[in-house]
């Protein structure tokens, strides 16, 4: 093939068209030249047009890993990451050596760099934090900061419960108000709009939790776990197991481990979605200027499903109602983890 810009040499080439020729052949070597002077300069101003975000990980986890990857994916930014692995005053010292280097954004990814990159940054720096488990009390709320929360208003895990029970209309939470009524409360406002009825059950130590099941019996038809300091441990965690199983009770749960080790359901955020949707917000914030501290710490939009299929099949016919739920994981586009 004939490339433009470039000519045939030798006898097949008219004689009389030589002096045109050699003159459009100088005119392209100049015009060559020109643009081989103009690359490095467009290519410089593109390099410094790109801006710098830099992820700080509290650990040196594999979800942590899962975000930035998705991250990078979609930020438009070059993206540079690091690791604390250290104490809070540590971390601190670390955030005050970055806040000179005046990256366009800080991803910070866990409580420890949350915090610290909100206490050491100044509001000059934007932060966007992410994998913080209950955020709200760590305080990061506030000027130049938003985030991705770890937790919904619990709608998509009482439609997964409506797709696996459709009969179910009460639906019992174990919990501390002490350290979640507000989320009990927006339960009860999600649970409403889906001809459901949220029942708290109240503790205030672990070693309530056996009575308080026993006076639910026959009061619910369902459960959905709730993580605070009260109730969210192992052994909680396993009563709450037993007494669905025993009960034939669907149980919402809040890990695939939980799922795994006998609940119905769990819905728990994506790592990798969770990248991605950090990488959007992260576009608004550098490219669009748009104030971190105008922006509502966002729910998560990626969510993966786990289905324990052997308690599915304790529940009763199992087969539609299994077929239902992924269903409606494809419809929400979750990905799904099947147990057995």
């Amino acid at each position: 093939m004939q490339r433009a810009g470039l000519h045939r040499s030798g006898e097949d080439r008219p004689l009389g068209r030589l002096p045109v020729l050699r003159e459009r052949e100088a005119m392209n070597g100049r015009t060559l030249a020109l643009l081989l002077l103009l690359v490095p300069v467009v290519a410089g101003a593109q390099g410094a047009a790109r801006p710098r975000v830099v992820a700080v990980k509290s650990a040196n986890l594999a979800p942590y890993a899962s975000v930035i990857a998705g991250f990078a994916a979609e930020a438009r930014a070059e993206v540079q990451e690091m690791t604390l692995d250290e104490s809070p005053g540590a971390a601190a010292r670390i955030f005050k050596k970055l806040a000179a280097q005046k990256p366009a954004l800080v991803l910070a990814l866990g409580p420890l760099a949350a915090n610290a990159a909100r206490r050491s940054l100044g509001e000059d720096i934007p932060v966007l934090f992410a994998m913080v488990p209950y955020f709200e009390k760590y305080g990061l709320e506030g000027p130049n900061v938003t985030g991705i929360s770890l937790t919904s208003d619990l709608g998509p895990e009482l439609e997964a419960l409506l797709a696996v029970a459709p009969k179910a209309r009460r639906v019992g939470m174990v919990h501390d108000p002490r350290f979640s009524a507000s989320t009990v409360t927006q339960a009860q406002t999600s649970a409403a709009s889906r001809s459901l009825s949220i029942l708290p059950l109240e503790v205030d130590s672990p070693g309530k939790v056996e009575k308080v099941l026993e006076g639910a019996a026959g009061r619910v038809d369902a459960l959905l776990m709730v993580a605070d300091k009260t109730v969210g441990n192992a052994a909680v965690v396993q009563q709450l197991i037993a007494f669905a199983q025993a009960k034939r009770l669907p149980l919402v749960a809040l890990t695939p481990s939980q799922v795994k080790e006998g609940a119905s359901l769990a819905l728990s955020p994506s790592p990798m979605a969770i990248g991605l949707q950090a990488g959007r917000l992260a576009n608004r914030i550098i490219h669009e200027k748009i104030d971190p501290g105008a922006l509502a710490v966002a729910q998560p939009e990626g969510l993966d499903l786990s289905i324990n299929l052997t308690t599915a099949r304790k529940l009763g016919p199992s087969s539609e109602s299994v077929l239902e739920l992924l269903r409606f994981a494809a419809r929400k586009d979750f990905a799904v983890k099947v147990y057995e």
